[in-house]
């Protein structure tokens, strides 16, 4: 499979955190022939697992939904209000169309916002919030019908790829899933000890259940957790980390030592170039609840450049993708049960 166009398909799927059932259903098509299984949590995660010898379990997981928002009143002339569901910058949406996903139909609206030209002169320079953002939805004819309650997504964002880097929403996490996707491919060729499950977890933006009950479920003896992390921003007192320059390996007391040495050791035997990042408390990604399950987890973070974060548009670079699939896949064939 294309890496490109996997890319490109998964990021055009609207799922929100505790809405990401078209992602996950498009997902196991895609996984059904590269492994064994694929089964569903509780809570709505994506669970796929490829046997091994039976010697141990190793996760890999990555969160597959995406922000968005919420209704949250509507006046009586045709205007709604929403919040976020994640980590949104409201300048980001400003003007920007919307799909709204109520109870029996689809709708559309307008991210509306004050003409400059109507604006005080204090109020150009303050950052909007949300309290200050409004959704035009008197375009549709029916649209008393929507709700309170109703999703909503930014609609008509459609990715593109330009010399090797792909440009689309929700990468952050979409990314990774296409990294887990070439994982598996990899390992239809490669034998290993470990079973190995493919986590597709949910609500990872609102710090929610999704990766930890799939972990406790699967009993994990290791888990990569998958994700991205900023590339080619200026971070003052941190390295910069640069997009195309390989996958992040995560550093710190939030990652298992003798696992961190495994991977450096793997990147170095099969020549994958690394980049590496210091996490020196909680790393605000699921690493952080997967290695408190049951008596604990021995687990890595890896993290895909990416910029642009938490916008319309997020960038990532094909070849990136590609080397963290490596990188995981050479690991888990040199895994070996202690």
């Amino acid at each position: 499979m294309n890496t490109k166009d996997l890319l490109l398909k998964l990021s055009s799927i609207h799922g929100p955190s505790g809405y990401e059932h078209k992602v996950t259903k498009e997902i196991e098509n895609i996984m059904k022939d590269l492994v064994d299984e694929c089964h569903y949590t509780k809570v709505g995660s994506l669970v796929c697992v490829k046997k091994g010898e039976g010697k141990g379990k190793i996760g890999l997981l990555a969160h597959v939904d995406q922000l968005g928002f919420v209704i949250s009143k509507i006046t009586d002339d045709g205007f709604a209000y929403v919040a976020g569901i994640g980590g949104w910058d409201p300048k980001t949406v400003i003007g920007q169309r919307v799909k709204i996903y109520s109870k029996n139909r689809e709708f559309y609206g307008i991210f509306g916002f004050l003409a400059p030209h109507l604006q005080k002169a204090e109020d150009r320079k303050k950052i909007p919030t949300f309290n200050y953002l409004f959704l035009d939805i008197s375009m549709n004819e029916n649209w008393k019908e929507i709700q309170v309650g109703d999703i909503v997504m930014l609609d008509e964002i459609e990715g593109f790829e330009k010399n090797n880097i792909v440009y689309a929403p929700a990468l952050d996490n979409r990314a990774s899933c296409v990294s887990l996707i070439k994982t598996a491919e990899m390992l239809k060729k490669i034998k290993h000890q470990f079973d190995v499950y493919f986590i597709f977890s949910t609500q990872e933006e609102i710090g929610g259940p999704g990766a930890p009950t799939a972990a406790y479920f699967a009993d994990l003896d290791y888990a990569f957790v998958i994700d991205v992390t900023h590339g080619d921003e200026s971070i003052p007192g941190f390295r910069k980390i640069e997009i195309n320059k390989g996958p992040v390996v995560a550093v710190g007391p939030v990652v298992d030592k003798e696992f961190n040495e495994k991977v450096q050791n793997v990147s170095g035997q099969y020549n994958i170039k690394i980049q590496y990042e210091p996490i020196p408390r909680r790393s605000g990604t699921d690493t952080d609840a997967v290695q408190l399950v049951k008596a604990g987890i021995k687990t890595q973070l890896i993290s895909i450049p990416l910029k642009y974060m938490h916008t319309p548009y997020e960038k990532v670079h094909v070849n990136d993708v590609e080397n963290t699939a490596k990188l995981m896949a050479f690991t888990i064939s040199e895994l070996e049960v202690q």
